[in-house]
């Protein structure tokens, strides 16, 4: 059995826990999980997403379920619904048969709408930032379940089992001895600064996104969505801002600093922007980018693009506030 044959059992077998008939199932895409668009016969669409063992973990995927549900009770943010099944469950575990592994399956209600990358103007920043501004209220002074050990962006490399791989000798031949330098001596400072973020305000942590980037925020007519609450993390607000402006921080069609003030203006409208320098935003930005410095090497059969314009932008950032490395 290939793997789409198999996706395609384990979501049928799935669907089959759900009160509602299934009139068509379509993949969509394997990326990070699996994911397919259902119909049911009254014509309403969902989502059902697979998750892959080595991505994700039980754990991971209920703080997911826990926090959507944080975020959607508060009636503020436009988040996908997560179906209940028969039996009151919000998570289904399939097996193909008994000597298979079982795969967490989850069922969403559909949201339309288009992904903001290429649907961007000032109106919209503006919005995004009140998004941001509500989605953090959502979710602060929000107990978080003594069972659950949300992630911490504490390192550089911060994800469970991530691995530090530009050392290994099949990448080599991308890597210069400058890359090996800069990234030898900045890993040890980010990750000392970013550890310093949470020893100062460990009474203001709280659950954010910490992937809002413009896939993950969908626009149809006026509204605005967010989805994938897959990379959960307990962190602080600034953690999410600086995510979501890496990625408009050197895109030549836009003017950073006038995309940091719309959506400043949109945040403030909701709530006090938190404390942080520009030097705040700068580190975690470069934080970002280090870490996708080593794991493009993952991912990519020819990440040389990707590294040399990344490496010329750390060296900015070292060239600009001159830290102890």
């Amino acid at each position: 059995m290939d793997n789409i044959e198999k996706f395609n059992t384990i979501a049928t077998l799935a669907v089959a826990n759900y009160n509602f008939k299934l009139q068509e199932i379509k993949f969509l895409a394997e990326e990070t999980n699996i994911l397919y668009k259902l119909t049911d016969d009254k014509g309403n669409p969902f989502i059902l997403k697979i998750y892959q063992e080595d991505s994700c973990s039980l754990e991971n995927i209920l703080m997911e379920v826990y926090m959507m549900e944080l975020v959607s009770q508060k009636g503020e943010v436009s988040v996908p619904f997560i179906m209940t099944a028969k039996d009151g469950s919000k998570i289904q575990e399939i097996k193909i048969d008994e000597d298979s592994e079982p795969k967490q399956v989850v069922v969403y209600s559909w949201l339309e709408g288009k992904e903001l990358d290429g649907n961007e103007n000032e109106e919209r920043f503006v919005q995004l930032g009140e998004l941001t501004a509500k989605l953090h209220n959502a979710t602060y002074g929000a107990t978080v379940p003594k069972t659950f050990s949300p992630k911490r962006w504490d390192s550089v490399f911060y994800y469970h089992q991530e691995n530090v791989v530009y050392k290994d000798s099949k990448y080599q031949h991308f890597l210069t001895k400058e890359y090996h330098d800069i990234m030898d001596k900045i890993i040890p400072y980010l990750n000392h600064q970013l550890s310093s973020y949470y020893q100062k305000n460990e009474e203001n942590l709280q659950l954010i996104h910490s992937d809002l980037n413009p896939w993950n925020i969908l626009v149809h007519e006026k509204a605005m969505h967010v989805i994938d609450f897959g990379d959960i993390l307990l962190g602080l607000p600034q953690h999410d801002i600086a995510i979501l402006l890496y990625y408009y921080r050197y895109e030549e069609e836009f003017n950073y600093k006038e995309v940091q003030q719309l959506f400043f203006k949109g945040y403030e409208r909701v709530r006090p922007l938190p404390m942080f320098e520009e030097f705040d935003l700068e580190l975690l930005m470069t934080a970002r980018r280090v870490n996708f410095l080593n794991y493009i090497l993952t991912v990519s059969e020819d990440p040389s693009n990707f590294i040399e314009k990344s490496l010329l932008r750390v060296k900015e950032f070292i060239n600009t506030y001159n830290p102890k490395i």
